[in-house]
């Protein structure tokens, strides 16, 4: 039943992987993040983290349950979720970043005086 549970959570972890790239080098978001990332960069960075930390937890579980060590190193299978939480913490901090401050642009009916 465990096998299963985490096979089935190895995709999304690489699907959020792609998306942490994209937003990364692109800024591109699914449309319900766009609202409230301030920080794309951070954000994808933080959706790397989170994916990347699904397939190690995903992956340190097969090959301990295979060796048979699973009993043996629990602590070794949370490294995963160490790394999971330390990418949703990116992905808050990408949502309470202040916005980046940008050059003030003239008005378009705005003559200059000088």
């Amino acid at each position: 039943m465990m096998a299963w549970l985490m096979g089935s959570f190895m995709p999304f972890g690489v699907v959020a992987i792609v998306r942490g790239v994209a937003a990364f080098r692109t800024g591109w978001m699914i449309a319900p993040a766009r609202r409230s990332v301030r920080r794309p960069r951070v954000y994808g960075v933080g959706v790397v983290m989170a994916g990347t930390g699904v397939l190690v937890a995903g992956a340190t579980y097969f090959a301990l349950a295979e060796a048979g060590a699973l009993s043996d190193h629990p602590w070794f299978a949370l490294v995963g979720n160490g790394v999971e939480l330390a990418g949703i913490a990116f992905i808050a901090a990408s949502r309470w970043a202040p916005r980046p401050v940008r050059a003030a642009r003239p008005s378009r009916g705005a003559h200059p005086t000088a």
